[in-house]
């Protein structure tokens, strides 16, 4: 399977479109470690909410994780990389590198995966494996603390590579998938 991937053009000031392409990049392959979530094909389905904001949920879901992660690794924020797969995708799709989401939205399990950002890992995927309740919690309280009404840069990303309902359906995704518990710190 094929993905065309693009760019669009647009004018600054008046956001008119001036011009789009498609682009011809290489795949890229770097073998290291993750951690990764899974969230359930019936989780998700339950969800009442369309298919394009489940899938600006599940970004936004990883972004935020991504960002509470790097906290509680207490490392910089190049050392990790988040990406998003599925769980049972086509072999054709998993060739080509590139799941299309919002159809495996439907058919298969999202995952989030938190990877070391350097070839063969460099250690921060099984300290992460063993703080998932802390890092599930503390992404839980990220977003539910955040002021903003719909997404920004400090909770589940920009509005602009979100949706409006990006910050509504991650905590949604939360609840469907782990139980709100009280976590304990030291």
């Amino acid at each position: 399977m094929s993905r065309v991937v693009g760019f669009k053009k647009i004018k600054f000031y008046t956001n008119e479109n001036v011009g789009s392409g498609e682009l011809d990049l290489p795949e890229q392959q770097m073998h290291t470690t993750a951690y990764w979530l899974t969230l359930p094909r019936e989780a998700m389905r339950t969800l009442p909410y369309a298919r394009d904001d489940r899938r600006d949920g599940v970004v936004g879901l990883s972004f935020a994780m991504g960002q509470v992660a790097q906290l509680l690794l207490m490392c910089d924020r190049r050392d990790i990389g988040v990406s998003i797969g599925s769980g049972h995708a086509s072999e054709s799709a998993e060739a080509a590198g590139a799941p299309d989401l919002a159809a495996g939205l439907d058919e298969d399990e999202p995952r989030l995966f938190i990877y070391d950002n350097y070839p063969g890992g460099i250690g921060f995927s099984e300290p992460l494996y063993g703080m998932h309740d802390r890092l599930v919690a503390k992404t839980r309280d990220l977003i539910e603390g955040c002021p903003c009404d719909s997404g920004c840069p400090s909770c589940v990303g920009p509005l602009g590579q979100v949706g409006p309902l990006a910050k509504e359906v991650a905590l949604a995704i939360l609840g469907a998938v782990t139980p709100r518990r009280e976590v304990g710190f030291r």
